[in-house]
C-alpha cells in the first residue's frame, strides 16, 4: 500500500485584507505580489476574504511571502511587514489573546490562534532555564524552504512581545531560521540580534521573566482607519476528546522530522496514546510506524540534499541516525542512489 499522505497544509484568507495593508505599508507593492503568487488583485481577493474567509493552499501563500520578499531582497521588507501587521492582527484579527493579563496568557491564545488559522504548521512556547522559546515551522518539506514565510511569522511574534515590554530592551537572546540566508538583509540591524541560519527550527528566545508583564488593554493598541476586518472565529469546543486520527499521527511524526530521534514511544506520547493505540491507529490503514517514518525521513533529506549545503553527516544526525553510513543505506534504498550523488545531480550551486 502506498505511504499516508501529509493532511494539505492551508491558510485561512481571512488574514489576507491585513496582509495586504502591511506590505503596502512596508514598502511592498502587493498587487504584483498578490499577481506573482496567482492571487489575483488585492481588492478583489481581500474583499472576498473579509466577506466569507475559506482555506487557501498554504504552499501558495508562502508563494505570496516569497515574492513580496523578492521585490527588494536586500532590505527585509518581509521582516518589515510581520512587524507592521502586529498591532492591528492583536487588535482585529485575534482580540480575544488580550483578554489575558500576563504576556505568557496572550502568547499561549496567539499561538492557539495560530495554530487554528494555518493547518500543517507547528506553533510552540517552551521554557528552558531562564530563555522562553517560541518554534514556528511548516511541517510539509514539499513547501520548504519559505524564507520569507519564516521572516515574517517571526517578526511578527517578536513584535508583539516588544509591543508589551518595550522597556526591557535585553531581547531577543536567539534567533534562528530553519533557511540557508539567501538575501544581503540585515537582519541582525532589524532584529537586534543576529540570526543563526540552517537550524532545525525557525525560532525567536527572549528571556523567560518577560512572560510576566502585564498585557495592557486593547485601547492602548492604535490601528489604522483603513484596516477593518473579521477576527479569526473561535473554534467550537470538541463534545468529548476523541483519540488522534492517523493523519494527526503524521503530522506528529513530521513536527520532529529533522531534530533527531522518532521513536515510536515519543510520538505516541505526543499524541497522548499508548505504543499499542499508535500501532492500532496505523495497522487499520496499513501503515506501520517504522515505514513512516523512513517515508518522512526521506522527505527531509531529499530537500535538505537539494536545498541547504548541510553536510551528509548532519543531515543524518538530524534524522536519527546513529551515524552517516545507515543514513547512506537507508537513502539509497529509497531514492536508488547515494545521498551524495544525488545532491551533485540535484542540490544548489
Amino acid at each position: 500500500m502506498p505511504a499516508l499522505p501529509l493532511p494539505p497544509a492551508t491558510i485561512s484568507t481571512s488574514a489576507l485584507p491585513l496582509i495586504a495593508e502591511a506590505m503596502q505599508a512596508s514598502g511592498v507593492d502587493a498587487a504584483r505580489a498578490f499577481a506573482e503568487s496567482g492571487l489575483g488583485r488585492p481588492d478583489r481577493v481581500t474583499q472576498g476574504a473579509a466577506a466569507a474567509a475559506c482555506d487557501l493552499p498554504l504552499a501558495q501563500f508562502t508563494d505570496l511571502m516569497q515574492a513580496g520578499g523578492s521585490q527588494a531582497p536586500d532590505e527585509g521588507r518581509m521582516w518589515r511587514c510581520g512587524q507592521a501587521i502586529a498591532a492591528p492582527a492583536l487588535a482585529e484579527l485575534f482580540p480575544a489573546g488580550l483578554e489575558a493579563r500576563r504576556l505568557d496568557g496572550l502568547l499561549d491564545g496567539l499561538l492557539a490562534d495560530l495554530q487554528s488559522l494555518q493547518h500543517g504548521t507547528a506553533f510552540q512556547r517552551s521554557i528552558a532555564d531562564d530563555t522562553c522559546i517560541l518554534t514556528y515551522r511548516i511541517i510539509d518539506p514539499a513547501i520548504w524552504p519559505r524564507s520569507r514565510d519564516a521572516e515574517f511569522t517571526l517578526a511578527f511574534l517578536d513584535a508583539v512581545i516588544r509591543r508589551f515590554a518595550a522597556g526591557d530592551a535585553a531581547f531577543p537572546v536567539a534567533l534562528s531560521f530553519e533557511h540557508e540566508r539567501d538575501t544581503g538583509a540585515s537582519l541582525a540591524r532589524l532584529a537586534g540580534s543576529a540570526p543563526l541560519y540552517g537550524q532545525p527550527s525557525n525560532m525567536l528566545a527572549f528571556p523567560a521573566r518577560l512572560l510576566e508583564t502585564p498585557v495592557h488593554p486593547p485601547s492602548v493598541l492604535p490601528v489604522p482607519e483603513r484596516l477593518s476586518f473579521r477576527p479569526v472565529p473561535a473554534s467550537p469546543a470538541p463534545a468529548a476528546a476523541a483519540e488522534p486520527s492517523c493523519a494527526e499521527i503524521i503530522e506528529a511524526v513530521y513536527r520532529r522530522l529533522g531534530q533527531g530521534q522518532l521513536s515510536q514511544g515519543t510520538i505516541a506520547e505526543d499524541c497522548g496514546l499508548s505504543e499499542r493505540s499508535l500501532r492500532r491507529q496505523l495497522d487499520r490503514r496499513g501503515q506501520s510506524f517504522r515505514s513512516l517514518v523512513e517515508d518522512a525521513r526521506t522527505a527531509y533529506a531529499l530537500w535538505a540534499l537539494r536545498e541547504t549545503h548541510l553536510p551528509v553527516g548532519e543531515i543524518a544526525w538530524r534524522l536519527g541516525y546513529d551515524d552517516q553510513g545507515a543514513f547512506a543505506r537507508a537513502f539509497r534504498r529509497a531514492a536508488g542512489t547515494s545521498p551524495s550523488r544525488f545532491r551533485q545531480q540535484n542540490g544548489r550551486d
